[in-house]
């Protein structure tokens, strides 16, 4: 079957194809009549821009205008949509949740989005070890389905992030201390290739699309459509967030820096702290997050922490669900919205030039008014580390002698006429940053894929030989480059 679909593709892009692989797109006729034929199935759920009030997370991509948004509810109707799209050479984005902050990551430009958020099923396994998720679901969806059960899974931490990115990236997760990133915890991915054959994909069936799958780009190889991941028996656990003035930074950061390199044993304990600087009022603070994936209040990993005098507390035992709404609360959208992330050993003089350089940056005169910054500081745990070597490995496969210190660069503001000063801004802190880790020797080149802007690489850090055996297997199974730069689906990081 694959052959013979493979054929009629090469059959329909022969025409259309170019040197290099890519696929030249045939323009607003092939779209219109691509969305034309989706509605003949979908009808309903095929939506245009004139009769679609829905809102996206970023701005940026809220202003993307696709010549038609689908819903299917399937991965038959995926496949479908696929195979439609593929011989009508229209470009397509890819939505789970929507969390993306460029044109064409998860909403296209003149494309079709396949919005997968209507597939949202839940299947949990008879001895609750494993349960298969649609991958429309965003976490709250997810959580709000698994608490009743007393189940929970390597989910992350901001509700209406979708399941899809968030796993296919790496995914941070209250749990990752003691089961790693979230794309180590999936044991089989259903996927729908570009030749619109539909593959279940583990350890055994396609080992080496199960070991792209784990970190080698959100959308580089299909359109995932259900993942089935570890399911963790778990009820009410501990969590909240404390603000605290800005004149505890010392003392912050000290006790972030104490935490990640004196409690590797502390698997239950996850935490990050995030310095805020608020642009409508000029004020700058902080907002640590602590949880602890058991029933004990005040656990005592968190004792001297928990001693810095706070203006403000959330702590309380609560399930999973309700933490993922609290975290949001402090995220108002639509607004535009930049990332950028280093990595590096763990070092106090470090984090302080960090959070120095950031207020510098600020207080420059070139920030302008009204845009909003954090700074986010987290370890990448020895435990999470080790997972990205189980069951085959990983592509990042990370080499470190310990823990790892992971910083994200947020940026958010209202107005297009703020967007080079909002992206020079961040170029600058992430040029400074890395200058700093090098000078102290404390560099580390892993880039969290979810974290990075649209200037960096996050393949640059992969393991030796991983970016060439993950473009081999991209070229094997999508080898007229659906899925590339050149390709339909361009959006997001692309290995080629």
């Amino acid at each position: 079957m694959y052959l013979i679909a493979l054929l009629a593709l090469v059959v329909a892009f022969v025409a259309e194809a170019i040197e290099g692989g890519g696929v030249d797109v045939a323009g607003q006729k092939s779209c219109r009549n691509a969305c034309h034929e989706l509605s003949k199935r979908l009808g309903a759920r095929l939506h245009y821009p004139y009769n679609d009030n829905y809102t996206f997370w970023d701005l940026k991509q809220q202003e993307a205008h696709p010549h038609c948004r689908a819903e299917p509810t399937s991965s038959g109707e995926v496949a479908f949509a696929v195979r439609v799209l593929v011989k009508e050479r229209c470009r397509f984005a890819i939505k789970s949740g929507g969390h993306a902050r460029e044109l064409d990551d998860s909403n296209s430009v003149g494309g079709v989005t396949l919005d997968l958020q209507r597939m949202r099923s839940v299947q949990v396994s008879p001895d609750r070890s494993r349960v298969r998720l649609g991958s429309g679901h965003n976490l709250l969806s997810a959580y709000r389905a698994l608490d009743p059960l007393g189940l929970s899974f390597v989910g992350g931490r901001v509700d209406s992030v979708g399941l899809g990115g968030f796993t296919l990236g790496g995914g941070y997760s209250r749990l990752t201390p003691m089961y790693g990133l979230a794309m180590d915890n999936v044991f089989e991915y259903e996927i729908v290739l570009a030749n619109a054959s539909t593959v279940r994909v583990n350890e055994r069936n396609h080992p080496d699309l199960y070991f792209a799958l784990r970190g080698g780009g959100g959308n580089n190889f299909g359109v995932v459509t259900h993942f089935t991941v570890r399911a963790v028996e778990q009820g009410l656990v501990w969590g909240g967030t404390r603000v605290y003035e800005d004149k505890h930074t010392d003392s912050i950061l000290s006790h972030l820096y104490n935490l990640t390199t004196g409690s590797k044993n502390e698997t239950k304990a996850a935490y990050w702290g995030t310095h805020v600087f608020d642009g409508e009022t000029g004020r700058f603070s902080w907002a640590v997050s602590q949880e602890y994936s058991s029933a004990i209040e005040y656990p005592s990993v968190f004792t001297e922490l928990n001693k810095v005098p706070h203006e403000s507390s959330t702590l309380r035992l609560d399930n999973a669900g309700n933490f993922s709404i609290e975290l949001a609360r402090g995220s108002p959208w639509p607004r535009r919205n930049i990332f950028a992330t280093i990595t590096h050993k763990p070092s106090i003089e470090m984090e302080h030039r960090i959070v120095q350089n950031w207020r510098n940056g600020i207080r420059s005169g070139c920030f302008p008014e009204g845009i909003s910054s954090n700074v986010v500081t987290q370890p990448l745990w020895e435990g999470a580390i080790r997972a990205m070597k189980k069951r085959g490995g990983n592509p990042v496969a990370i080499e470190a002698d310990g823990p790892l210190t992971v910083v994200l660069l947020i940026v958010t503001w209202k107005d297009d006429t703020d967007d080079e000063a909002a992206y020079s801004f961040a170029r600058k802190w992430v040029a400074r940053a890395e200058a700093d880790a090098f000078a102290l020797d404390v560099y580390h080149p892993y880039k969290y894929i979810n974290y990075v802007s649209k200037e960096q690489d996050p393949f640059a850090g992969y393991r030796k030989g991983s970016v060439e055996r993950l473009r081999a297997i991209q070229r094997k199974v999508d080898p007229l480059g659906v899925f590339t730069s050149r390709g339909l689906c361009r959006g997001y990081f692309k290995l080629q």
